[in-house]
């Protein structure tokens, strides 16, 4: 897919990591459900947790995810969270993002149980329990939303003996460091304004429901790449699979597709201002980017047959990820509603 334009720059060290060493270790972190220490060190020497724009942070995800959906979620994750909390810490490390409570993640609000308690000083005790928070595993910080005295507020928590982080096996986006963690009178200080962080966390999942479709467009160039070669080698009645015409048109569709949801991206970035993304532009993309990625992946495999079925092969592993792009950072059917009220309104 070298014929695929740039969404934005990102340092060749971390391109030559994310293309050359990553496919060749993704297998295993599926398998194991982690990033290995060495490789998560190798990122952070190439820049991938510090990267300027955010056309730039989506270039990035977008290619980790071609082999690894798992690393570019990580990236991702904390890509959204470091706008908001880099003039808050001190030392660098990976940020964890914390909002999903036990009762569901849909209705944010209505589940909110989690409580911060003034602990003097201009510091904060948060006590409370989160489920599928990303990059839990690997976080130095943990921007925590919970119910302050002014109402739901983002917070800020260092790990420490106070934070239990208790990894999650899911089925997919393996590696991706999404654990339940527990808060217990955790040390925390405010990351945004009083009462304001559900209004801010919103902010931060918009530039990652943007992620959500470069993930999405970095499955279908990886699944499309596979297939490609696939085509171009196996042959079928003594003549490759790439010379009939069914398997040509399916490969076009997501070559077609994956240059339009490049397009939508693309747009969406270069509008960006100080991490906040068009919300309308965002879900649209989120939207996309999940379908594309589910459709590709599956003709990868359909055009395997047997071998694309295989346990822990690219094509099963990209298949499993492009399921958790309809759930992640928003519902498809609730971003449908959203785009729909939208529409209703004419804008």
């Amino acid at each position: 897919m070298a014929c695929m334009p740039e969404l934005g720059s990102v340092p060749a060290g971390l391109r030559g990591l994310l293309l050359g060493e990553l496919p060749g270790i993704a297998g295993s972190i599926d398998r194991e459900n982690r990033v290995p220490d060495g490789f998560l060190e190798r990122l952070r020497e190439e820049g991938a947790f510090d990267l300027g724009s955010p056309a730039s942070l989506l270039e990035a995800v977008r290619l980790a995810s071609r082999s690894s959906p798992a690393v570019g979620h990580l990236i991702l994750i904390h890509g959204t969270a470091w706008c908001r909390v880099r003039g808050l810490v001190g030392e660098p490390g990976i940020v964890a993002v914390s909002i999903t409570e036990p009762g569901g993640g849909t209705d944010v609000l209505g589940n909110l149980e989690t409580r911060a308690e003034p602990g003097g000083g201009g510091r904060y005790l948060v006590s409370g329990v989160k489920v599928f928070t990303s990059n839990a595993l690997y976080a130095r910080y943990f921007l925590v939303l919970a119910r302050g005295p002014g109402g739901p507020t983002l917070y800020l928590a260092e790990r420490s003996d106070s934070i239990m982080v208790e990894p999650l096996d899911l089925t997919t986006l393996r590696g991706a460091g999404v654990a339940r963690v527990e808060y217990r009178a955790a040390e925390a200080v405010e990351a945004g304004t009083p009462g304001k962080g559900l209004r801010e966390a919103l902010e931060a999942i918009n530039l990652g429901r943007l992620g959500y479709a470069a993930i999405g467009l970095g499955i279908a160039e990886g699944a499309l790449e596979a297939a490609v070669r696939w085509s171009l080698e196996h042959k079928v009645f003594g003549k490759p699979l790439a010379d009939y015409q069914g398997p040509r048109w399916m490969l076009a569709e997501v070559a077609l597709e994956a240059r339009a949801l490049e397009a939508l991206i693309r747009e969406a970035a270069s509008e960006a201002s100080d991490c906040r993304v068009d919300p309308l532009k965002a879900a649209m993309a989120k939207v996309l980017g999940a379908r594309l990625a589910q459709r590709a992946s599956w003709i990868a495999t359909q055009l395997m047959g047997g071998r694309g079925l295989s346990r822990w092969s690219l094509t099963e592993r990209l298949s499993r990820d492009s399921r958790a792009l309809d759930i992640g950072e928003g519902a498809r059917e609730v971003l449908l509603d959203f785009i729909a009220s939208r529409v209703l309104k004419g804008g």
